[in-house]
């Protein structure tokens, strides 16, 4: 999503990028622009990411789990939409010492250069309503009161 065209929104249902390995703990890129970028890790039970020192500052946030982030300072655990905010070059990692998947949103900005990947599959469910005579957003953030 770096193209030069008009800025428009992109709306994802992040539930098409959830991708588990057995084997180690999975990064995927869901989007990306110059500013920024929105990962998933999805993470079985008893695995963990490697070391982590990120480029940029990135605020995470589970979705799905119980996590563990560990750093220098100490593990911090996480529940399902606790957000935790790791400043650039703090060097940490995520545990999921449960017995179920862990899936948590990282929020990256600067972004790093890797790829936005496809989705695994298609729901359908975040789907743009491209009439046109619907009324604006502010109109409809202020429940039809005016502009």
């Amino acid at each position: 999503m770096t193209d030069t065209g008009p800025a428009t929104p992109l709306p994802v249902d992040l539930r098409d990028w959830v991708r588990f390995s057995t084997d180690a703990a999975v990064r995927v890129r869901v989007q990306r622009t110059d500013t920024l970028a929105v990962d998933l890790w999805c993470i079985e039970p008893q695995q963990a990411t490697d070391v982590l020192r990120a480029d940029g500052d990135v605020s995470y946030t589970v979705l799905a789990g119980r996590s563990w982030f560990v750093t220098e300072d100490g593990d911090i655990g996480l529940d399902p939409l606790g957000s935790m905010l790791v400043p650039r070059g703090v060097a940490h990692g995520i545990d999921n010492r449960a017995p179920d998947p862990l899936i948590v949103l990282a929020v990256t900005s600067p972004p790093d250069a890797a790829p936005v990947e496809p989705a695994v599959s298609t729901t359908g469910t975040a789907v743009r309503d491209p009439d046109p005579t619907r009324r604006g957003v502010i109109r409809r953030l202020r429940g039809g009161r005016g502009a």
